[in-house]
C-alpha cells in the first residue's frame, strides 16, 4: 500500500517514479518492433489486391471478398488472443512469449500468402488457396500484434513515459510505412513490366520484408519489460466482456479516431497503384513518367518531418487537438489528387501529396499515443485494466479497415469494368474506371477523415485528468477508501469520460 501511495504521490508532484522510467534503449527496441505493425499493413494495402488480380488472376470483386471474409476469423481470434495474453503468467511476462512466437512465424506466413499460384488451375482453386493463406497470415499477425499493442499500455504506468515510448514507436511506424510504400511499389512495377522475375519478387517479399518485420519483434520480445501491475486473478474469455469494453465512452471515440485515420490511409494505399497507372498515365515530372514514388515519397517524408511538431503540439495542447489540426490539409490534398487533370502542371501532384503528409503525421501518430490513456479510463470505470481486450479490438479494427478498403476498391473497380492484366501486359482502362478511382479517392477518404475529426472533438481525456485517474486507480488496486470529495471527483470523471 505504501508503495502504491508513494507512486501516486510522485505522479501528483509531477515527478516520474523510478519504477516507471523506461531506458532510452528499451524505448527504441520497443518502437522498432512496430516495423511489422506499420509496415505489413501498408504493404498489404498496397500490394495484396493488385497481386491477386494482376498476378494471380483472381477477379477484383472476389479478391476483395477473400480479404473481407477473413475478418470473420479475426473477429474471434483477436479478442481470444487478447484474453489469453491477459491471463498468461510466465517469468517473461504476459505479452512477450506471443511476440517471440509470432515474430518467428512472420516469414513463413508471407511465403504462404504471396505464393505464385497463377498456374494452380481454376479460379475457384486460386480463391480457396488465397483465402486459406490469408487466414493463416492474419492468425500470425494476431499472435504478435495483439500482445505487442498491449505493451503500449503495459510498458509503464506513467503517461509521460508512455508518450515518449509511443512517439518513438510512431516514428518507426512512419519509417516502416515509407519503406513499405516505396520499395514494394517499385518492385511491383518492375514485376509488371517484366524487368523482375516473379521468383525474385517472391524472395524480396519473403526474406527481405520477412526479416525486416520479424527480427525487431523477436528482439523486443526478449528485451522490453512490462511495468504496469496486473491482477493475479485470471479472467475468463467472454464475448460480453468485449462488448462491455465498447461501452466505455472514450474508447468508442478513440476507435473512431483510429479507424478514420487508418482506413483513409488504407484506401490511399490500395488506390495508389491504380491511380498512378491509369489516371496519371502519361503524365511526366522531372523528365520521367509519374510513378507511385512521386506521391508516396513526399507524403511520407513530410509526415515523418511533422512528428516532432505534433509531439510539441500534443505537449502544449491535447493529443486530440494534435490529431485533428492537420486533417483539413489532408482533405485538401486528397481532393486535389482526385480532381487532378492531366493538362494541369504535374508539380501539383507533389503539392497535393505534401498536404496529405502534413495531415497524415498527426492523424496516424495520435491514436496509439492515446491508447494507454483510454485503458486508464476503462480501469477507472471497470475496476480492472482490459488491456488485452482493447488491444484485440484495436488490432481487429485495423485489419477490418484494411479489408474494407480493399473490398471497396475491388468492388468499385469491378463495377466500373476494370480489366485485370498479367505481368508485362498493359490495358487501357475505360473512362468509368478512371472516374471510379477518382471518386473512391476523393469522396471515400474525405468521409472517413471527417468521421475521425468528429470523434476527436468528443474525446475529452487530457493530462490533468490522467494524473487524477492514475491516483484513483492506484487507490482502487490497494483497496483503499476515498474521501467523500474524492469519490465525487471520481464519479464525475467516470460520467464525463467513461
Amino acid at each position: 500500500m505504501k508503495e502504491e501511495n508513494y507512486g501516486a504521490a510522485l505522479s501528483c508532484n509531477n515527478r516520474i517514479a523510478p519504477e516507471d522510467r523506461i531506458p532510452f534503449g528499451e524505448k527504441v527496441i520497443y518502437g522498432a518492433a512496430d516495423l511489422f505493425g506499420g509496415g505489413q499493413a501498408t504493404m498489404l494495402s498496397l500490394l495484396l489486391l493488385v497481386f491477386f488480380t494482376d498476378i494471380i488472376g483472381i477477379t477484383a470483386a472476389y479478391a476483395g471478398t477473400i480479404i473481407l471474409v477473413s475478418k470473420l476469423w479475426d473477429a474471434f481470434s483477436d479478442p481470444c488472443c487478447g484474453i489469453v495474453s491477459d491471463n498468461l503468467r510466465t517469468k517473461m511476462g504476459r505479452r512477450k512469449p506471443f511476440m517471440i512466437l509470432g515474430g518467428l512465424l512472420i516469414p513463413p506466413a508471407l511465403a504462404f500468402l504471396f505464393a505464385p499460384i497463377q498456374n494452380l488451375g481454376s479460379e475457384a482453386a486460386k480463391i480457396a488457396f488465397a483465402a486459406i493463406a490469408y487466414v493463416a497470415y492474419c492468425t500470425v499477425s494476431t499472435v504478435s500484434q495483439v500482445p505487442y499493442m498491449s505493451m503500449s499500455s503495459d510498458i509503464s504506468s506513467d503517461y509521460r513515459e508512455r508518450n515518449k515510448a509511443n512517439t518513438i514507436k510512431l516514428i518507426f511506424d512512419m519509417l516502416a510505412a515509407a519503406i513499405c510504400y516505396l520499395v514494394p511499389s517499385m518492385v511491383f512495377d518492375m514485376l509488371k513490366n517484366g524487368t523482375l522475375s516473379q521468383t525474385a519478387f517472391y524472395f524480396i517479399i519473403v526474406f527481405g520484408f520477412g526479416a525486416l518485420f520479424a527480427v525487431p519483434m523477436v528482439v523486443a520480445g526478449f528485451k522490453i519489460k512490462e511495468r504496469t501491475p496486473y491482477p493475479l486473478e485470471k479472467s475468463r474469455f467472454d464475448f460480453n466482456g468485449w462488448f462491455k469494453s465498447l461501452r466505455v465512452k472514450s474508447f468508442k471515440y478513440h476507435i473512431l479516431m483510429y479507424i478514420g485515420a487508418f482506413l483513409s490511409m488504407d484506401l490511399i494505399s490500395n488506390l495508389a497503384i491504380f491511380y498512378v497507372g491509369n489516371v496519371l498515365r502519361g503524365v511526366e515530372l522531372f523528365g520521367r513518367e509519374i510513378g507511385t514514388v512521386f506521391i508516396i515519397a513526399p507524403m511520407m517524408v513530410i509526415a515523418g518531418i511533422s512528428v516532432p511538431l505534433y509531439y510539441f503540439i500534443m505537449q502544449k495542447t491535447t493529443k486530440q487537438f494534435a490529431y485533428r489540426m492537420g486533417i483539413p490539409l489532408y482533405i485538401l490534398g486528397v481532393v486535389g489528387l482526385a480532381l487532378y487533370q492531366t493538362s494541369w502542371p504535374s508539380v501539383l501532384v507533389i503539392v497535393a501529396a505534401a498536404l496529405m503528409g502534413i495531415g497524415l503525421g498527426g492523424a496516424q501518430m495520435m491514436p496509439w499515443i492515446v491508447f494507454p490513456d483510454t485503458v486508464d479510463v476503462a480501469e477507472l470505470k471497470l475496476g480492472y485494466r482490459p488491456t488485452g481486450n482493447f488491444s484485440g479490438i484495436m488490432t481487429f479494427s485495423r485489419k477490418v479497415s484494411t479489408a474494407v478498403a480493399i473490398q471497396l476498391v475491388g468492388a468499385g473497380l469491378s463495377l466500373a469494368g476494370y480489366q485485370s492484366a498479367t505481368a508485362g501486359e498493359v490495358i487501357q482502362q475505360g473512362p468509368a474506371v478512371l472516374l471510379a478511382i477518382r471518386i473512391m479517392l476523393g469522396v471515400s477518404v474525405t468521409l472517413f477523415l471527417i468521421m475521425g475529426f468528429y470523434a476527436s472533438l468528443k474525446y475529452k481525456v487530457n493530462n490533468k485528468k490522467l494524473q487524477r485517474i492514475r491516483y484513483f486507480n492506484e487507490m482502487n488496486r490497494a483497496d483503499e477508501e476515498l474521501t467523500e470529495e474524492e469519490q465525487e471527483e471520481k464519479t464525475a470523471l467516470i460520467r464525463e469520460l467513461a
